[in-house]
């Protein structure tokens, strides 16, 4: 079933029965090792979406080596890195001038590995500002062509001093410049040595050309207002007891592991999924002994629910939902979407938004995530996880102790996360694409709610039950 209400109504999708020179940096101030990164909280962020007042201001004081003393550091725990300033390079860019980042030692190092390359920032203390959008590039070659990793983000020598998490990687396999790029909303003002940090491979020698290497603050495409009433509005009135009404949801069963390994059976029982006579569905997962409709006896039930080809949510859409998630080691709760094209173009090339996924184990931890292909390979995933800027949440507190409004809003340019309606993780289309992804996220998607268990052994004591509110959704931007 496809919604097509009149901009500016709210349309109710009502489920009554819902059935539904070497330059060296001292050892002193660099870390041994380099902490993974800590869940990004949110935060009430104003957004500034219109262009910056000074366009050209460039925030990395010599970017591609253009003075005789550019100011760059590095260092590592397995061997010397040598930077050097080279001259007479050519590609796809102005500059003359590039950096080398060189190492020839072979040792794993010590404190678990790490190597970096420091390029400084002007001014960084007043450069960022909570809540502006930036855009940070540099135009990177690997002479080894090893497929070694080179990452771009901004901290200190010890990773602290962050104005943002945001950070980008690449690898590649031939000597070619490649750009990488990544555009994010400062968090958090800049410290005084903020700098460019340019992560190099841990162990092993390695041999890259950096140049261009910028940031600045940018006029990105953010999510527009629009009417404060939703377009749709997916209800789960009913009475008690009822099931979800199949005009609007589908069953999908079985135990097949589902991708992930996962050890439940998702079935059609009541048990599973129904209302609570409250506005409310539940997705209950327990521990059943059960025969799924793939012939695999599994000891745990759950169910995962669809609206393919009944409700669509467009592109250019906003959509939320309150939902209390469970917590406990093997507990998997997830709120997504998948795209519309998925049974002609296949996953991951129809795309999935991943609006929360917990993770039992993590209690207080809400996650989200984008699955697209990598240009040319429409069955090769390459997301934005958990691991990127806004991409995990800490609510600082269980996800189980009280509602939480998750929300995203996607088109052809941007996906936009929120919880409790602010904003959390953000992904542009022009640094999906740069980065060697397809953007699939200009198409509809349709809804998916599920409690999955997890491979092993879960230790935590069943029934474990996810409940879902109203799935609002609102065309043409967010209504805040």
């Amino acid at each position: 079933m496809r919604l097509t209400p009149r901009r500016g109504t709210r349309r109710t999708v009502t489920i009554v029965a819902l059935a539904a020179a070497t330059l060296a940096l001292p050892a002193a101030v660099i870390a041994a090792s380099q902490p993974a990164p800590t869940p990004y909280n949110a935060r009430a962020i104003t957004m500034t979406s219109a262009a910056p007042a000074s366009a050209s201001a460039e925030g990395v004081l010599d970017g591609s080596g253009a003075t005789t003393s550019p100011g760059w550091t590095a260092g590592s725990s397995a061997g010397p890195v040598t930077v050097r300033r080279i001259t007479g390079v050519s590609g796809p860019f102005t500059a003359k001038t590039a950096m080398e980042l060189t190492r020839t030692a072979t040792g794993s190092g010590t404190g678990g590995g790490w190597a970096l390359a420091l390029a400084p920032l002007r001014s960084p203390q007043t450069f960022f500002v909570p809540g502006k959008v930036y855009r940070m590039e540099a135009w990177v070659r690997d002479t080894r062509a090893s497929g070694s990793s080179i990452g771009m983000l901004l901290a200190n020598g010890n990773y602290g001093s962050r104005p943002a998490d945001a950070a980008v990687y690449g690898k590649y396999s031939d000597t070619a410049w490649h750009l990488i790029t990544r555009t994010f909303v400062a968090t958090a003002a800049g410290k005084a040595d903020t700098s460019v940090y340019l992560a190099l491979p841990a162990s092993g020698a390695f041999a890259f050309q950096v140049t261009g290497v910028s940031v600045k603050e940018y006029a990105a495409a953010l999510p527009a207002r629009t009417d404060t009433m939703p377009e749709k509005l997916v209800s789960f009135a009913g009475k008690a007891g009822t099931a979800p009404n199949a005009a609007h949801w589908n069953y999908e069963t079985g135990g097949n592991g589902w991708g992930n390994e996962e050890v439940q059976t998702y079935t059609r029982s009541l048990d599973n999924a129904s209302l609570n006579g409250a506005g409310k569905l539940q997705i209950t997962a327990r521990q059943q002994r059960v025969k799924g409709t793939d012939g695999i006896t599994r000891d745990y039930t759950s169910a995962r629910l669809t609206t393919e080809g009944k409700v669509t949510v467009e592109a250019g859409s906003y959509v939320e939902a309150e939902i209390v998630a469970p917590v406990g080691a093997g507990v998997w709760p997830a709120f997504w979407m998948v795209g519309t094209a998925t049974r002609t173009q296949g996953w991951p090339a129809a795309g999935e938004i991943d609006i929360l996924e917990g993770w039992g184990a993590t209690p207080t931890i809400a996650h989200s995530a984008l699955h697209m292909a990598k240009a040319g390979a429409p069955k090769t995933d390459m997301p934005y996880g958990w691991g990127e800027a806004g991409g995990s949440t800490d609510l600082r507190e269980s996800l189980d102790a009280r509602p939480h409004k998750y929300g995203v809003y996607f088109d052809r340019n941007v996906v936009r996360f929120y919880i409790d309606r602010k904003p959390t993780m953000t992904v542009w289309a022009a640094d999906a694409i740069s980065s060697g992804r397809t953007w699939p996220f200009g198409g509809d998607q349709f809804l998916v709610l599920n409690v999955a268990v997890a491979s092993g052994t879960p230790t935590t004591p069943m029934p474990r039950t996810m409940t879902v509110g109203d799935i609002a959704v609102y065309e043409g931007g967010t209504p805040f």
